[in-house]
């Protein structure tokens, strides 16, 4: 449910360089300023054609058979396929930088590119790469608890508070909203259970304040605050979750979608 969430994350990322530069530009007057951005958002997405025509270009010619090499390769040594996908995943990110898009819309083209092989080469290469996931899936949150402050939390507790419950409750009507209009009307039940899902911040929204900190687009306050409403959302989701499967949900699929 989260997917179109975490896609958008490499997209807004590709953005960011032209606000670092549009910030850091001296923008004299409105009709400069305004030109100047339109420029770096030209630029933006002159690279992002391009990656799309490598990424076209790699799908008909060269992952299919870089892929059926190494799976022949190793066939009794699971690491060379680790490291060939690595291979892989870090070359496309070297591309993406290069061109001033973003490393991670770099590595998630990457498996986007590697997914259209078939089911059967995702199962692979997913059996072999989910230790490595796991193991920096931890590091990242870890590393992310390591900035949240209790002490801050506790004293801006009541701001938190508030930002966290408007912004859970406005993604949850809209995405409510959304699905009422799309989804056909014996279903429409299921709008409720997906919307309690899709309420919380997406934990990418770490990613995205961090390296707009390190940029000096934000300040530290700021990112504080992100961080925060971000972690409160998140111990607000099995809440949501727990509350629209009890109550639109059959008991006896409770746990198929949990």
């Amino acid at each position: 449910m989260l997917v179109m969430q975490d896609v958008q994350l490499g997209l807004f990322i590709a953005v960011m360089p032209t606000l670092i530069q549009a910030q850091g530009g001296d923008l004299g007057g409105l009709l400069l300023g305004s030109l100047r951005i339109l420029r770096l958002l030209a630029q933006v997405l002159l690279c992002l054609a391009a990656v799309l025509l490598l990424c076209l270009f790699l799908k008909s010619f060269l992952i299919g058979p870089y892929y059926k090499k190494l799976h022949a390769e190793s066939k009794d040594n699971k690491e060379i396929l680790v490291l060939g996908m690595s291979a892989f995943v870090f070359f496309m990110l070297t591309v993406t930088e290069f061109l001033d898009v973003s490393m991670e819309l770099g590595c998630f083209l990457a498996g986007a590119l590697l997914s259209t092989q078939g089911h059967m080469v995702t199962a692979d290469v997913m059996g072999c790469i989910e230790p490595i996931r796991d193991f920096l899936a931890i590091i990242f949150f870890a590393s992310i608890g390591f900035h949240v402050f209790p002490t801050f939390v506790l004293y801006e507790l009541t701001i938190l508070l508030v930002l966290t419950l408007t912004l859970v409750i406005m993604k949850f009507m809209m995405a409510v909203l959304v699905l009422s209009v799309i989804l056909p009307p014996g279903s429409r039940h299921i709008r409720w259970v997906v919307s309690a899902g899709l309420a919380q911040v997406s934990e990418f929204s770490f990613v995205l304040s961090s390296r707009a900190r390190r940029a000096g687009i934000i300040s530290r306050e700021v990112y504080l605050l992100v961080l925060s409403v971000t972690t409160l959302s998140l111990l607000l989701a099995p809440v949501l979750w727990r509350i629209s499967t009890h109550k639109w949900v059959h008991p006896g699929q409770r746990k198929t979608i949990t």
